[in-house]
């Protein structure tokens, strides 16, 4: 799979099937357009799991934790990826929102 096929699949919102076919990619090569598409699909895995993160369940905890860890990536991520308009900045400040916001949902949940 290429990667202008990754972003087809993202287009298509096929988001899980996207995430898991950039993370093999992403392993062994880190180019400007393998970041970039590792980046994009990996919010949209993470804005996923939010969703399904919506009381104290187990499956919602783990939704959680899941996010969470993406979210870490991300911010090792971020710094790498070329972002001339600082639109990948902004999406993850726009996540660190939403996963405060989620945390405090669940933990109330």
């Amino acid at each position: 799979m290429t990667v202008k096929e990754i972003f087809e699949l993202r287009k298509e919102g096929r988001v899980e099937e996207a995430y898991n076919a950039i993370l093999p990619m992403y392993k062994v090569h880190h180019g400007k357009y393998t970041s970039l598409a590792m980046f994009w699909c990996a919010v949209d895995m993470m804005n996923l799991l939010l969703g399904k993160a919506i009381d104290s369940s187990e499956e919602s905890l783990s939704a959680l934790a899941e996010a969470e860890k993406i979210y870490k990536s991300l911010q090792r991520l971020a710094p790498k990826i070329y972002d001339e308009l600082g639109s990948c900045q902004q999406a993850l400040l726009n996540l660190g929102e939403a996963l405060q916001s989620t945390r405090v949902r669940v933990e109330k949940g």
